[in-house]
């Protein structure tokens, strides 16, 4: 990884700290029926989208080619692998708009993680906000040298599917204009 790179965790650190905790404050909340601000959770999800794009270019990956590899890998741990069902990484791949890497994301989640994608939107949100947590943790880790290369090769890819995720449980549709690919 470059210096610019390392420069990118660094300064991604706080981001991704204060996006968890507003998540989880928003889910404590829910949980006590106080009143929850649907536009922060929208501004966290488009946060982790923007932080995960800004991490792959500076270090120096293709997000779309890691997200893709990403869901083939989980795809092929799972019991349906190979049986000829949804293929995640491939949607992923000829996605042109956030709203098309949307409805490949809801596609591979209702084929491969039904558990979690039937669960009510909320504890979907705080299930979420538990993998960031430990994104969190794993991108210290990577600053400080630690698994820097499965941060790289697989968290950043993994900030980015939460991203869209956390849009997917806020009932928010995403664009359907061009991305640009990397």
């Amino acid at each position: 990884m470059s210096v610019n790179g390392d420069l990118a965790l660094q300064a991604e650190l706080p981001v991704l700290i204060r996006t968890a905790a507003d998540l989880a404050r928003h889910c404590d909340r829910a949980e006590h029926n106080e009143q929850v601000d649907r536009e922060k959770l929208l501004r966290a999800a488009a946060d982790l989208r923007a932080m995960g794009w800004r991490l792959a270019e500076a270090s120096g990956i293709d997000l779309r080619q890691r997200y893709s590899e990403r869901l083939d890998m989980l795809e092929s741990r799972h019991p349906l692998a190979g049986g000829g069902g949804f293929d995640g990484g491939e949607a992923v791949l000829v996605s042109k708009t956030l709203l098309e890497l949307q409805r490949a994301q809801i596609r591979h989640d209702m084929a491969y993680h039904p558990d979690v994608a039937g669960m009510p939107k909320y504890a979907q949100l705080r299930h979420f906000t538990l993998h960031l947590t430990k994104l969190t943790a794993l991108l210290l880790d990577a600053i400080e040298g630690h698994d820097r290369d499965d941060f790289i090769n697989n968290r950043i890819a993994d900030i980015f599917i939460f991203g869209i995720k956390i849009s997917t449980v806020a009932s928010e549709r995403l664009s359907d204009e061009v991305i640009a690919t990397a």
